[in-house]
């Protein structure tokens, strides 16, 4: 799944797009989750994280798994400090007004599989 795919899926906004092919991009996996731990312990592969977790943390968590795009749901704001992070770290931002639940299922739905645990 593209990127603008997921925007128009999910009524994102996108917040930075560091690439410049930015729908070159084609994301197969879906992870959905607020504790970082759990990333940590379950994404094996690269993947479209979901959370509501807008917190540095959560970028640098990515950042160690090789994640690139990062979907905020309950319409979360994104601080400059994250945004730089995004930036300097090629990271794609989305934020969404939508639940991590109703994210999830709307990808799901649309063809953007979990991951197998």
């Amino acid at each position: 799944m593209k990127i603008n795919e997921i925007l128009n899926l999910i009524k994102g906004k996108l917040v930075t797009s560091p690439c410049e092919n930015l729908n070159e991009n084609v994301y197969l996996k879906a992870f959905a989750c607020d504790l970082m731990s759990d990333c940590l312990a379950f994404v094996n592969e690269n993947c479209v994280l979901i959370t509501g977790l807008t917190h540095p943390q959560a970028l640098r968590t990515a950042e160690m798994l090789d994640i690139d795009c990062i979907i905020f749901a309950r319409g979360k704001n994104i601080n400059q400090e994250m945004l730089d992070f995004a930036i300097r770290n090629n990271m794609i931002l989305i934020t969404t007004n939508y639940t991590v639940y109703e994210v999830s299922g709307i990808l799901y739905n649309n063809g953007l599989e979990g991951l197998r645990i």
